[in-house]
C-alpha cells in the first residue's frame, strides 16, 4: 500500500499563493515528491484543497489502495462531516471534498497525526520539512 504524505500551507494574502506538498511512499521508500503552488484560497479550506489537488494531481490512485496522511484534526472532521462549523464556505467545500473521496471508495483512507507526536515527527520527516 502506498503512503501519501500531504501539507497545505495557506496564503494569508490574496496576491499570495497556497504552497502543496506531498511525497509518495512505497514499502517505505519515497518514489515521488512535488511541490505545487496553487491560486489563493481561504485559510480555513486549504486542507480539503490540499486533499482534492492530490486526487486531481494523481490519476493512478483510483486502481489501488492509498493512505493519506496529514497534521490537520479539523480536515478529518470535515471529511467525515462531523464538524461543528457554521462556516459555509467550510461545508461546502466539505462536501465537494467528500464526493471526490467517494469515487475511491474504500482504496482510500485518510487520518491525521495531529496529536500525536512521534507520529508527526514521522510525517515531518517524510515530507522533508
Amino acid at each position: 500500500m502506498k503512503k501519501i504524505y500531504v501539507l497545505g500551507i495557506p496564503a494569508y494574502h490574496e496576491q499570495e499563493e497556497m504552497v502543496f506538498t506531498y511525497a509518495i511512499y512505497e514499502n517505505g521508500e519515497m518514489i515521488d515528491r512535488k511541490v505545487v503552488y496553487h491560486e489563493y484560497r481561504k485559510p480555513a479550506l486549504v486542507g480539503m484543497y490540499s486533499v482534492m489537488l492530490l486526487l486531481k494531481e494523481i490519476p493512478e490512485l483510483k486502481s489501488e489502495p492509498v493512505e493519506v496522511i496529514v497534521n490537520d484534526g479539523a480536515l478529518i472532521e470535515q471529511i467525515n462531516g462531523t464538524t461543528s462549523t457554521k462556516n459555509k464556505d467550510v461545508l461546502k467545500v466539505a462536501e465537494l471534498t467528500r464526493k471526490q473521496i467517494a469515487k475511491y471508495g474504500d482504496r482510500i483512507s485518510i487520518h491525521s497525526v495531529a496529536g500525536n507526536y512521534q507520529a508527526k515527527l514521522e510525517w515531518e520527516s517524510k515530507l522533508q520539512l
